[in-house]
């Protein structure tokens, strides 16, 4: 009996999703959003629902960019295996939640926690190149936040000279790594900063 109850329960769970994912294609955002939310009321911790959930939430014209941070986390907290593919998916997870928090950033970015979410963007945006060095949208968007963080730390007054000299010696060293790499990826990100929120482009899956 227990068995045929877990069973019954996973199929809802993946019907949900399923349907879910077709009002998210159909850019029906808010319902995507309830059938994502039947999904987990089945089942809390399902990959699938929470992923995706954090993009419809996004995608959402009355975006909710802490909600989506909480979606991303719950997928991103739960443990993945090894393979290519899981790993390809454990980033695409990263670059949405960076995409998420460098909203949040930009929605205060004077204050300390704007900055503070700037700088979990960065983090994200660089763990996802490190499981996919491939993807080019990570590595922009993570230049680009380095390069609004040097430039806060050089606009900022004296009150907080030593700390912010040792962050700009930091930022400056990744800026100046990309930039021998890369050298088109500062002059890039900048002309892609006013369009990213826009851009945002979630990954699905």
């Amino acid at each position: 009996m227990l068995v045929v109850l877990c069973l019954s329960s996973c199929d809802k769970t993946r019907q949900y999703t399923r349907k879910g994912n077709k009002m998210y294609n159909k850019k029906e955002y808010t319902k995507a959003q309830q059938s994502y939310s039947d999904a987990l009321k089945e089942d809390s911790a399902f990959s699938a629902a929470n992923f995706n959930m954090g993009n419809a939430v996004m995608q959402d014209k009355d975006s909710n960019f802490q909600q989506a941070v909480e979606y991303y986390n719950k997928y991103l907290d739960k443990k993945t295996g090894n393979t290519k593919k899981d790993k390809l998916n454990y980033s695409k997870g990263l670059y949405n939640r960076g995409n998420a928090l460098f909203a949040l950033s930009q929605q205060d970015n004077a204050s300390e926690q704007g900055m503070k979410y700037l700088q979990q963007a960065a983090t994200d945006y660089k763990n996802a190149m490190l499981l996919n060095p491939s993807d080019t949208d990570a590595r922009y968007n993570y230049a680009l936040c380095l390069w609004l963080l040097k430039n806060n730390n050089q606009s900022n007054d004296g009150n907080n000279n030593q700390n912010n000299n040792s962050s700009n010696s930091e930022i400056n060293q990744m800026l100046e790594a990309m930039k021998n790499n890369e050298k088109n990826t500062i002059s890039k990100v900048k002309k892609h900063k006013e369009n990213l929120q826009n851009q945002r482009n979630e990954k699905d899956w």
